[in-house]
């Protein structure tokens, strides 16, 4: 695979220069409705080995294992003499069943020495708050921001963020001024734009980073079934592919940092790569926007 000349961008006030394009690793080994751990390394390296140098993950991704199988790649990546601080790493903090604590300061702590032992690294780019059903719990004086503050100011994590869908939580936690950057997923892409005013308006007036996730999923979402469809026929009956579509779509949204991409085996890297240099003229554009209004 030839490695493409990767656009970068600045992750808000953090400084960090990301690719436009990260590796999501939600679905690493993946496959046939199973999770395989043996491959869930090889999507990490050939993410890596095509130059991209974003990677986000959560200790609550494929069942916990997400995690341990992000560290095995990074552990390799580095014995071939890479950089560590060539690479920008996040993963976040998830309250379960089996952690619900997940969110005091003690709960965090545990998490992030956890995640930094998986990991196999010493030091975090980025640790995500991820999922909070109450931010409470989060912003309390024992919570799990007072938590990452401390982390923050001991050199263990150099970014604060937040990764949810509600787009009122972001809000609130970018208005404390605590929060570097905040992940929203499913809200930006050719059926839904509703991260544009909920998330990004907010985000740039405080210099606040923004990575924009699970940008297909939304395509086949039940609630936009009829758009999805429009789209679909559009697609085909021009002959565009409408993954790289979107893709290109996402792309053009200079107000996020990196769109990421979930990589599940590394056939999906490949994809994905010739997704990032299919190019559109710009009537498409233009036609895309009188026929569906994008």
């Amino acid at each position: 695979m030839d490695k493409p000349n990767w656009e970068r961008r600045t992750l808000g006030r953090t400084g960090f220069e990301v690719t436009v394009m990260g590796i999501g690793c939600a679905w690493l080994g993946h496959t046939n409705g199973d999770n395989s751990p043996e491959i869930g390394v090889e999507p990490v390296l050939a993410g890596l080995e095509s130059g991209m140098n974003l990677l986000d993950t959560s200790d609550d991704y494929r069942d916990g294992n997400s995690e341990g199988s992000v560290g095995q790649a990074l552990e390799h990546w580095l014995g071939q003499g890479n950089r560590r601080e060539d690479l920008i790493l996040s993963t976040k903090v998830t309250a379960t069943q089996k952690k619900p604590d997940a969110f005091t300061y003690d709960g965090a702590m545990r998490s992030l020495d956890y995640s930094l032992r998986e990991l196999r690294v010493d030091y975090l780019d980025i640790f995500l708050i991820h999922d909070p059903v109450d931010l409470a719990p989060v912003l309390a004086d024992d919570g799990a921001l007072a938590a990452l503050r401390t982390a923050k100011e001991q050199g263990t994590i150099r970014a604060i963020g937040l990764g949810c869908r509600p787009h009122e939580f972001h809000q609130r936690c970018i208005e404390t001024g605590e929060f570097d950057m905040s992940l929203t997923f499913h809200d930006y892409n050719l059926v839904v734009r509703t991260a544009e005013a909920g998330v990004l308006e907010h985000a740039v007036k405080r210099d606040v980073g923004v990575y924009n996730a699970s940008i297909n999923a939304a395509l086949s979402y039940d609630q936009n079934t009829e758009r999805a469809a429009q789209l679909s026929d559009w697609c085909r009956e021009r002959d565009i592919d409408r993954a790289a579509l979107n893709l290109q779509f996402c792309l053009r949204e200079q107000r996020f940092a990196s769109t990421l991409i979930g990589f599940s085996r590394p056939a999906r890297v490949t994809q994905n790569v010739a997704d990032y240099n299919a190019t559109f003229d710009e009537s498409v554009w233009e036609e895309l926007e009188r026929d569906l209004s994008v």
